[in-house]
């Protein structure tokens, strides 16, 4: 199923760079703005619809490969201890290439 998600993707962004075309090379040379513009925003929508499906296939398949991989031990704790402050300033220079 994911695969078919990915295929449709493909054939959505394929048809809306082709929309590109024709509303470039037979509406725009020609001088026919409006018509121009009409397609181009078909050939938008179709395009943003396409690279939406292949975003959609590429996490359902992220996510049936985290489903598939073995659970990993909990990572280690953080310190809860700050590092030591002198007076309130950082014991070290933040500043690169500075010393103190």
């Amino acid at each position: 199923m994911v695969w078919l998600r990915e295929a449709a993707g493909w054939v959505l962004l394929g048809t809306g760079l082709a929309a590109f075309a024709v509303c470039y090379f037979v509406f725009l040379l020609p001088g026919r703005i409006l018509e121009a513009g009409v397609l181009l925003l078909i050939g938008l929508s179709v395009f943003r619809a396409g690279s939406h499906m292949l975003s959609v296939a590429m996490a359902a398949k992220a996510s049936r490969e985290l489903d598939r991989q073995p659970e990993v031990a909990a990572p280690a704790a953080r310190p809860l201890a700050m590092p030591a402050l002198v007076a309130g300033k950082p014991t070290a220079s933040v500043v690169p290439g500075r010393a103190r």
